[in-house]
């Protein structure tokens, strides 16, 4: 794991700043099933380029959550560029928020074949270091939070109520509204900053958080009425199929925030909600406000990541094999 950090950070910045000033044009890309930081860092970055009048196209290889559609360039993401004649050998590709290049669910290969660079900028303590320049820093709220140290030491006069908007609700997501472990004084002082530009908390709370189809509160009655709680590992899980999407007739984003609701629970050291993806393949997305658990540590054991109090992986085989597995991995993480 990256424990952070690029520790000279002048350096590689001053690399990102000349490909900005020299090159005109630019492949952004996050990572598919977006949240807030992926989409908000995305957005944010393309309106810098494209204020400097650079060709700047934004790129996410899936559907994109409704929560967001009110962030300026929203619309401007595109789900199937033809990279191959979006890609030239003065491209610069930049990669956001992915622990690693699987994340895009792009072959990058191509990209580094036919393009000039990739950067990679993510906060995740698992990143594999895939960019010709690499800027990681484990310790960052969200890669938002970077975003908007190289923009406002860089670029502050560039800076607008787009670019602001767009790494507030970043940090916002990912720091759970300002309640992880991650929200440090640093991140209020951002904050604080961001505001100036304009942006109004209310409103942006409200898009996120209380613009919900009914069906998701019939699918938060379906997870809840399938909880089990297994005391002596302090686990509580729930687990969602596809067919409960279909027949309540509502998007996969209303999942958005449900683990959550599971990890609120009285006594808990983790939350597990575990999502069908298809007939025999699953995504197990785990919870903790416990700060001596690493959930990351799980989630690798399976070919996952994230953070330690947040992380996710993939599984196959049946819901069943799914669960047992889960329950061993935890039990073998408590007995180190």
């Amino acid at each position: 794991m990256v424990e952070v950090i690029n520790k000279d950070l002048d350096k590689l910045y001053g690399e990102i700043i000349k490909k900005i000033d020299d090159c005109d044009d630019f492949l952004l890309i996050t990572h598919i099933y977006p949240d807030g930081d992926g989409l908000g860092v995305l957005t944010a970055c393309h309106k810098l380029l494209t204020s400097m009048g650079k060709n700047s196209n934004m790129l996410c290889k899936s559907s994109l959550p409704y929560q967001y559609k009110f962030l300026p360039g929203y619309n401007d993401i595109k789900r199937d560029i033809k990279i191959s004649g979006s890609i030239n050998n003065k491209t610069v590709c930049i990669v956001f928020d992915c622990a690693d290049e699987d994340r895009t669910g792009l072959d990058l290969g191509y990209i580094r074949k036919n393009g000039g660079c990739i950067i990679n900028m993510d906060h995740h303590k698992s990143n594999t270091l895939f960019g010709d320049i690499n800027i990681v820093d484990g310790n960052k709220s969200a890669t938002s939070e970077m975003l908007f140290e190289f923009l406002y030491s860089n670029y502050k006069d560039r800076m607008d109520y787009d670019i602001a908007i767009g790494i507030y609700v970043g940090i916002l997501t990912d720091t759970g509204k300002f309640q992880y472990s991650s929200t440090t004084a640093n991140v209020h002082k951002i904050i604080s900053k961001l505001l100036m530009f304009g942006i109004k908390p209310i409103e942006i709370y409200g898009h996120i958080y209380e613009s919900d189809p009914m069906g998701r509160f019939k699918l938060i009655q379906r997870v809840f009425g399938r909880i089990k709680y297994i005391d002596s590992l302090g686990l509580i899980y729930s687990y969602v199929l596809n067919r409960d999407f279909s027949r309540l007739k509502i998007p996969y984003y209303t999942l958005d925030g449900i683990v959550e609701l599971l990890r609120s629970a009285e006594g808990i050291k983790i939350a597990a909600l575990i999502k069908q993806v298809n007939n025999k393949s699953y995504k197990v997305s785990l919870r903790t406000s416990d700060n001596d658990m690493d959930l990351c540590k799980i989630a690798s054991s399976f070919g996952g990541g994230g953070h330690r109090t947040a992380s996710a992986y993939r599984d196959e085989g049946s819901l069943n094999n799914i669960i047992k597995r889960l329950k061993k991995a935890i039990k073998q993480s408590a007995e180190k």
